[in-house]
C-alpha cells in the first residue's frame, strides 16, 4: 500500500461547501502517478518509450463528503497487474479522524500512444509492478 496526501481545495468544492465528486477520479489519478514514482517507474520513463496506461473503467463510492482544506489520504493499492494491463484501488479517509470518505477502482492498459495499438509492458517496467502487487499481496 502507498498513501498519497493532498488537502482539499477550495475551487475543489461546490455550493454545498463539499468537494465535489468528479475531484475523486483526479485525486485517484494523483495517487496512482505517485505510487508508480514511489516503486521507480514513472510517466515521463513510459511515455519516452511509447508507453501511456489510459483508463478502460473507474469507479468510486462515495461514503462521506469531503469538505475545503481537509487533509485527505488515498490508500493505493495495485492489485492486479498483467503485461497488458493494471488495476488499482483506492480508500479515501480524512486524516484527522480516519472517516472512510470513499473507495474507488481503476482499470488501466498500456497503449502505444503513437499507434494506439495495445502493447505488452517491457520487463523494466513490468518487474517493479509485479513485485508491488506481491508484496500487497503479504500484507
Amino acid at each position: 500500500m502507498y498513501i498519497a496526501s493532498i488537502h482539499v481545495r477550495f475551487y475543489e468544492t461546490d455550493m454545498m461547501g463539499i468537494a465535489h465528486h468528479s475531484n475523486h477520479f483526479r485525486w485517484f489519478e494523483l495517487a496512482r502517478i505517485e505510487f508508480l514514482r514511489h516503486i521507480g517507474v514513472t510517466l515521463w520513463d513510459m511515455m519516452n518509450r511509447d508507453i501511456v496506461f489510459p483508463i478502460m473503467t473507474v469507479s468510486c463510492d462515495y461514503k462521506e463528503p469531503a469538505r475545503f482544506d481537509d487533509e485527505i489520504h488515498i490508500e493505493t493499492y495495485l492489485v492486479k497487474m498483467t503485461r497488458a494491463q493494471m488495476v488499482f484501488r483506492y480508500r479515501m479517509r480524512r486524516a484527522s479522524d480516519g472517516a472512510l470518505l470513499a473507495t474507488g477502482e481503476t482499470k488501466n492498459a498500456f497503449m502505444s500512444k503513437s499507434t494506439g495499438k495495445i502493447v505488452r509492458l517491457e520487463d523494466n517496467f513490468y518487474q517493479p509492478m509485479l513485485a508491488a502487487v506481491e508484496e500487497m499481496h503479504h500484507e
